[in-house]
């Protein structure tokens, strides 16, 4: 029987797009390294691959069969998608990531807006390894269109639930160890 995943062989790893570059020279997991701003302690992350489409167009008369005329119209692929919920880490990397680039207020605080016309392109690593196999997924030129901040509970944590699009072409994987 073939083995399964487990979450402690998981890591998650954001960065701003712009510090990434995807070739084929590497594994992809090799290009977020330790330079790397954010591993993000996740849960429920949900990876949406693009897929091309396709959607039947139906036309007049039926074929020797009797099925009616129809052939498939090829549609351009899907965005990529990534979606999760992280802890929220008591420093504002996460501030820094998603919003823009933070005013300083009296020397002692950073306020960040979200909402701005101009958006932070992110990329996002999902990187499964339990020492024998490895599983990677990379996005780039991430667009954050979801987050959201909660505490679980009166005596739980922060975090944030966030959604992420990407163009099919700025999506990398699965990638596997051979």
């Amino acid at each position: 029987m073939a083995g399964v995943w487990f979450a402690k062989d998981t890591v998650m790893k954001v960065d701003l797009a712009a510090n990434i570059t995807i070739t084929t020279a590497a594994a992809l997991d090799t290009f977020f390294g330790s330079a790397t701003a954010l591993e993000g302690i996740a849960k429920d992350i949900t990876i949406t691959k693009p897929m091309g489409k396709a959607e039947k167009i139906d036309l007049q008369g039926t074929d020797a069969n009797d099925y009616q005329n129809a052939c498939m119209e090829e549609k351009p692929a899907n965005n990529g998608e990534i979606s999760g919920t992280m802890l929220l880490p008591k420093t504002d990397l996460v501030a820094q990531f998603f919003n823009d680039a933070g005013t300083t207020i009296n020397a002692t605080h950073t306020r960040y807006k979200s909402g701005l016309a101009t958006v932070r392109k992110l990329a996002f690593l999902v990187n499964l390894d339990d020492g024998t196999n490895e599983f990677n997924v990379v996005l780039t030129n991430v667009y954050v269109t979801d987050e959201d901040m909660k505490i679980t509970a009166a005596d739980g944590h922060y975090e944030i639930t966030f959604t992420g699009v990407c163009l099919p072409a700025d999506f990398a994987g699965p990638e596997y160890l051979d």
